[in-house]
C-alpha cells in the first residue's frame, strides 16, 4: 500500500513569495515605526530657538549635502540666524557631492559644486543644537558614540509626518531616485523651518 508523501507539493511562485515577504516587512516596519515614535521620539523636546543644525548621513555625498544646501537656503530666505552644516558617519575629507545630487540640487535652485565631505566628529556634535539623521540606525550610532547628544538627535522625516520613516540612500540609484529623495528632504525641512519661525511669522 502506498503511503502519502508528508511533504507538501504546493509551490509558491518566486514573484509571489517576494511580494509576500515585502508586505510582511512593510507590516513589521509599520509597527516598529509606531512604537519608535510613540515610545521614544515624541518625548524629545524640540530645541527652540536653535543656533546650529547638523545634518548627518552615511557618506555625506548624497542626502546630507542636499539637506544642508536646502536648509541654508531656507534659513537665509526666512532671516533665521542659524548655522547649518553636514557630516558623514562613513566618509573621508574632501570628496564632492554625488553627480546626481548636484543635478537634483541645480534643478531645485541649489548649488552643491563646492561641497566637500566631512567625517562626523565630536566638535560638530557639541556645536549643534539639532542633529538630523536619515535613518534609525544612524540615530542609534550617533547616540552610541556621543551619549550626551541623545536629546538632540532627530530623524529628519519625523518633522514631516510624525513618524520615523527613513530617507533611503539613493547612492546607486537613478536620477528619479535622487529626485524622490530630495522631495522627501524638502518636505521635512519645510516643516522644520516653519517650527523654527517666530510665532508671528508662522502661517
Amino acid at each position: 500500500m502506498l503511503q502519502a508523501d508528508s511533504r507538501s507539493d504546493i509551490k509558491i511562485h518566486p514573484l509571489a513569495a517576494r511580494e509576500l515577504a515585502r508586505r510582511m516587512k512593510n507590516a513589521v516596519n509599520g509597527v516598529l515605526d509606531h512604537w519608535r515614535y510613540q515610545v521614544l521620539l515624541h518625548r524629545q523636546a524640540f530645541p527652540k530657538p536653535a543656533q546650529a543644525i547638523l545634518v548627518v548621513c552615511k557618506g555625506n555625498i548624497c542626502r546630507s549635502p542636499l539637506a544642508e544646501a536646502y536648509l541654508k537656503n531656507e534659513v537665509k530666505k526666512n532671516g533665521l540666524p542659524i548655522e547649518v552644516f553636514s557630516a558623514g558617519l562613513e566618509t573621508s575629507f574632501g570628496k564632492p557631492a554625488h553627480p546626481l545630487a548636484q543635478v537634483v540640487g541645480t534643478q531645485g535652485g541649489l548649488i552643491l559644486n563646492q561641497h566637500a565631505t566631512q567625517p562626523l566628529h565630536k566638535e560638530q556634535v557639541n556645536r549643534a543644537d539639532i542633529i538630523l539623521v536619515m535613518e534609525w540606525r544612524q540615530r542609534n550610532r550617533i547616540i552610541k558614540l556621543y551619549p550626551q547628544a541623545r536629546s538632540k538627535v532627530f530623524l529628519l522625516r519625523q518633522f514631516y509626518d510624525q513618524s520615523v520613516r527613513e530617507v533611503a540612500d539613493p547612492y546607486s540609484g537613478t536620477l528619479e531616485d535622487f529626485q524622490t529623495c530630495f522631495l522627501m528632504i524638502k518636505q521635512a525641512c519645510d516643516v522644520l523651518i516653519t517650527r523654527m519661525l517666530p510665532t508671528n511669522k508662522q502661517g
